[in-house]
C-alpha cells in the first residue's frame, strides 16, 4: 500500500507484475488505490490505453527500476506523460467496458456495457468480436474480475463503430434485464 502511495505521489511509471494470473507484466501510472483495487492508467508500448483497475492480491510485485524512469522521460519528450490523468478517479459513465476473469478455465472475457450493478455483481450485455449484441445480460460476480478496462483504444473503435451504426444510442437497450 505504501508503495502505490509513493508511486502515484511522485508520479512514477511503475511495472506491475501478477504471476499467478498473467505471464506478462503491465506498464502504466498508478492513478488511485484503495486495500483491495489499484487504478492503472496503461502506458504499454509507449502509448497512453485507456484505464485498468486490478486487484491488489493478484498483484505479485511493482516495481520502478531505471528502464521505467527511461521511459517515463520518453512519454514525456513525446508530449504523452501530460496527458495523464493523475487524481482522476473510476467514478466517471463509461458507455464500454472490458471485464475480465483471468483465473477461470476457461478465462472469460467480457466486453460490452453495464446494464446493472448490485452490491455482489454487474450484468454485462456482451458484444461479440464481430459486434453482434448478445440477448441479455451475463452476470459477473465482483470477486472474480480480476481486470476491468475503460477507454482503450480497442473499446474506443468499437464504440465509434456502433454509434455509426446502431438505431438505439449504445448504453440504450431498454429494460434487457426484465
Amino acid at each position: 500500500m505504501d508503495q502505490f502511495a509513493e508511486f502515484a505521489c511522485e508520479q512514477k511509471l511503475v511495472t506491475i507484475y501478477r504471476d499467478d494470473i498473467d505471464p506478462n507484466s503491465i506498464q502504466g501510472f498508478v492513478l488511485g488505490y484503495s486495500n483491495d483495487l489499484v487504478l492503472i492508467q496503461d502506458a504499454s508500448d509507449f502509448q497512453l490505453d485507456g484505464l485498468m483497475v486490478l486487484r491488489t492480491a493478484d498483484i505479485t510485485d511493482i516495481r520502478c527500476n531505471t528502464t521505467d524512469e527511461f521511459y517515463k522521460q520518453l512519454l514525456i519528450d513525446e508530449q504523452l506523460f501530460q496527458k495523464v490523468s493523475f487524481g482522476s478517479s473510476f467514478d466517471r459513465q463509461y458507455r464500454l467496458m472490458i471485464l475480465e476473469d483471468e483465473s477461470a478455465e476457461p478465462q472469460q472475457f467480457l466486453i460490452g456495457t453495464v446494464e446493472k450493478i448490485t452490491t455482489q455483481s454487474v450484468w454485462l450485455l456482451y458484444f461479440s468480436s464481430v459486434g453482434i449484441w448478445d440477448h441479455k445480460p451475463t452476470r459477473l460476480l465482483f470477486r472474480d474480475i480480476t481486470k476491468c478496462e475503460v477507454a482503450t483504444n480497442y473499446l474506443n473503435v468499437y464504440e465509434r463503430h456502433f454509434d455509426r451504426h446502431m438505431s438505439q444510442p449504445l448504453g440504450q437497450h431498454g429494460d434487457c434485464l426484465s
